[in-house]
């Protein structure tokens, strides 16, 4: 083989290593890219407002049946707290899936006193979701209960609360839209309660009004 046929022979050689290598290269890239880059979900975030539920008797006057409470004679009852225990919440996605139906579950659930005010939004959950435009957020309560005084006493046995389906319904009209990788917030007014007829039962409104919304940023 003479020196011309030689010297085509190896640049040829030469092109097909450098050929393989660049494919390789474009083969292996994409799983080189962090995966933060590919992230299509956003983070949603749902909080209480810092201002306590607000509080209505149905009755005449503002005293829990006596009766219901144990009490003997009738006396003045004052609410000390009531406690909501959330252990699942659940995303409305008008653009989603058939049923368009979401549910993650709160490990560990979270338990708020609807009558504590705090000084800030009081979170509840925060959840990576897909991006959707959420319409309707559902909290599913998997124990209430109201501890309540008389006539300025240590609070007495605690009252049953009573919760329709034992979910607390935020409906979003306008929608909540969650970007991939931002952060969309939600606050919600707490519940109304009612101290209920002569039962002495605790009730608990099931709708939930949306204080405000912010994001996704």
């Amino acid at each position: 083989m003479d020196l011309a046929t030689r010297k085509m022979v190896y640049y040829g050689l030469l092109g097909l290593l450098l050929a393989g290598s660049t494919i390789a290269v474009f083969r292996v890239a994409p799983q080189m890219i962090p995966v933060q880059f590919l992230a299509k979900d956003g983070t949603f975030a749902v909080y209480f407002s810092s201002i306590p539920s607000d509080i209505q008797s149905n009755q005449s006057g503002s005293n829990l049946a006596p009766q219901a409470l144990g009490l003997n004679p009738p006396g003045q009852v004052v609410p000390i707290s009531i406690n909501v225990t959330i252990d699942s919440i659940s995303f409305h996605d008008n653009e989603g899936n058939d049923s368009g139906w979401t549910t993650e579950s709160l490990s560990p659930p979270m338990t708020i006193n609807l009558l504590q005010p705090t000084t800030v939004s009081w979170l509840i959950v925060t959840e990576k979701i897909p991006a959707q435009n959420v319409t309707m957020i559902v909290l599913h309560v998997s124990k209430a209960v109201a501890s309540v005084s008389t006539n300025g006493l240590l609070p007495i046995s605690p009252v049953s609360v009573s919760i329709p389906s034992n979910t607390l319904k935020i409906p979003i009209n306008s929608g909540a839209r969650v970007d991939p990788q931002k952060t969309t917030r939600v606050v919600a007014v707490r519940p109304h309660i009612v101290f209920a007829g002569n039962s002495g039962m605790v009730k608990v409104t099931p709708v939930l009004l949306v204080e405000s919304i912010s994001g996704p940023e």
